[in-house]
């Protein structure tokens, strides 16, 4: 029983040097072949084959999305759109969620554009014993250009918001598929914002990336400017292991534990291997650096990658599609590509250099 278990775990061994071997192999091949990503302000090399997407664009407190399509079919939407926010009301005095309130055509050089206001809302609060009204709508400024439309929305805007919102599509440029652009600015899908951007207080976007022939594993590169720093990562896993049962934490591998620094970040890194109740190995690696508040050259990043995703949600994790030398070796790889698109993004910028700045003054709450 003894030899039996023993050629067991010589086989069980042999197996996974074998495909240790064939995993690394697979990875320095797609890496030996990669493409420069524009996250927000920095650039990313991610392996040439990957699947890419840039999602949740934040830029002054607006949402960005973009989506390809004609001009034909951008004006068609816009004004399917416009009816059905006056089928709610077109009283600019009603309390209604969806009234419209202005429907405003934009000139802007090469584009079509158009901004809603609608959903005037009424609330009071109070300061010390004095009562307060407060007022506020939401916008949407819609704007095509080059077979790109973009949308800027805001649930909670003033006037002030509606002319940022205006201000900031002045400044976009159509990029394409892969480009990396030459002008400085904040890059979301197929466009980027260009310097000099108007004074705002938010730059947030998130890199989504995955691998053909293997489902499990999802990496995510998060780029957020003007949040502030809570504790790091380091600290955060220290708490969290503190409390966390000593069965689980049998469970849970530390592969690599603490600080690493990345093109003049600073940052911290915590790489760990679970084996799960269902006897699969997954892993969860994470770095991450802390951005200066208000501080657009230096948002916090945090990168992280999982494995042993299941294919539905609430599925049982599966076992990694990469052995854990392949997975350190992808890892590597593109954490350490991780850079600023260009070390002073513009004159306005580079004055705050050496002594970082607000990007906005604090505007006032809604």
């Amino acid at each position: 029983m003894i030899v039996v278990a023993g050629l067991a775990c010589i086989g069980s061994w042999a197996l996974g040097q074998v495909r240790g071997t064939r995993d690394r192999s697979e990875v320095a091949k797609i890496t030996e072949h990669v493409k420069p990503v524009c996250v927000g302000r920095y650039l990313v090399d991610v392996p040439a084959q990957a699947e890419i997407s840039l999602s949740r664009g934040m830029l002054g407190g607006f949402e960005v999305s973009t989506r390809e399509e004609g001009e034909a079919e951008f004006r068609e939407r816009i004004a399917t759109r416009e009816i059905d926010l006056k089928k709610n009301g077109a009283d600019a005095d009603s309390a209604h969620s969806g009234s419209l309130i202005e429907s405003r055509e934009l000139h802007i050089p090469n584009m079509v554009a158009r901004t809603f206001v609608f959903g005037r809302t009424r609330s009071h609060g109070f300061e010390g014993n004095r009562r307060v009204r407060s007022e506020y709508v939401s916008v949407e400024t819609h704007a095509h250009m080059g077979g790109l439309s973009l949308l800027l929305s805001m649930q909670y805007a003033d006037d002030t918001d509606v002319r940022l919102s205006e201000a900031l599509l002045a400044r976009v440029k159509i990029r394409g598929k892969d480009e990396i652009p030459a002008a400085p600015g904040f890059c979301v899908s197929r466009a980027v914002f260009t310097e000099p951007l108007p004074t705002h207080n938010s730059e947030d976007l998130v890199m989504r990336l995955g691998l053909p022939g293997h489902p499990d594993l999802r990496l995510t590169l998060f780029s957020i400017a003007g949040a502030k720093a809570g504790a790091g990562i380091l600290s955060r896993t220290a708490e969290a292991d503190a409390g966390t049962s000593a069965d689980v934490m049998l469970r849970v591998t530390t592969l690599r534990v603490g600080k690493r620094h990345i093109n003049g970040r600073e940052g911290e890194e915590v790489l760990e291997r679970v084996r799960e109740y269902n006897f699969v190995s997954t892993y969860g690696f994470n770095w991450e650096a802390r951005g200066i508040e208000g501080y657009p050259l230096k948002p916090y990043l945090s990168l992280e990658l999982q494995t042993g995703i299941g294919e539905r949600p609430g599925a049982k994790p599966v076992d990694s599609s990469l052995h854990e030398d392949a997975l350190l070796q992808l890892w590597d790889s593109i954490a350490s590509s991780i850079r600023p698109r260009q070390a002073v993004a513009s004159p306005t910028l580079a004055a705050r250099a050496d002594q970082p700045a607000p990007i906005a003054q604090q505007q006032p709450a809604h």
